[in-house]
């Protein structure tokens, strides 16, 4: 009689079993947020047993950490800016969107988690600190450059946030490029236009 093997436990490279734990995580922390999601949950999404998802990454933060380490490539940042279509405005909310309304991708479960959980929000300030503003400000060559950025940043946050979070029909209804166009102008305006018309001293 032919023994089976444990349930979950896979047998093969620890490295394949840690990564299919990773993306389960991802897919998991996505679709039902940082609170609701359990190490159960993950480990039956990646078909192994719960003890060896605390055997590779330890708590449920733990893990939520390891799963979201989001690399910032600068080179890949300035190129999407310089070389993709539209202005400034519309190449900068392409990138952004396209990211986070990757479904199941790792930058949408990250500000999924950053409403209600600590660590995430730590996270997400992190990449946009080091992947927005340290990459970007230099780019814009302007004293208020992070200032800017703050404001495209958190108009492009706001919208994501009521499209996917909030679930607002209209704006699940509209597509990337769609809504690419429409907010484009006003990340131009962020980013390189009159933010005070009254001749007021600019925040640095």
């Amino acid at each position: 009689m032919t023994s089976r093997p444990a349930r979950g436990r896979r047998p093969g490279d620890p490295a394949i079993t840690r990564q299919s734990i990773l993306e389960a995580a991802r897919a998991t922390f996505a679709r039902a947020g940082y609170e609701r999601a359990t190490i159960r949950a993950i480990a039956s999404a990646a078909a192994v047993d719960p003890a060896l998802v605390h055997h590779y990454f330890g708590t449920k933060e733990e893990l939520f950490v390891a799963a979201h380490e989001i690399p910032v490539s600068p080179a890949i940042a300035l190129s999407a800016l310089a070389n993709g279509q539209g202005t400034l405005g519309e190449r900068v909310a392409r990138a952004y969107l396209g990211a986070a309304l990757t479904e199941g991708g790792p930058f949408e479960a990250l500000v999924r988690a950053a409403w209600t959980n600590a660590t995430a929000r730590a996270m997400l300030r992190e990449f946009i600190e080091r992947g927005m503003l340290d990459t970007l400000a230099p780019y814009l060559g302007t004293p208020d450059a992070r200032f800017r950025l703050i404001l495209a940043g958190s108009h492009l946050m706001g919208l994501f946030m009521a499209r996917e979070v909030m679930g607002f029909s209209a704006l699940r209804a509209a597509d990337l490029e769609y809504l690419v166009r429409v907010v484009g102008p006003t990340i131009d305006r962020y980013l390189t236009g009159d933010l005070d018309p009254a001749g007021q001293t600019e925040p640095q």
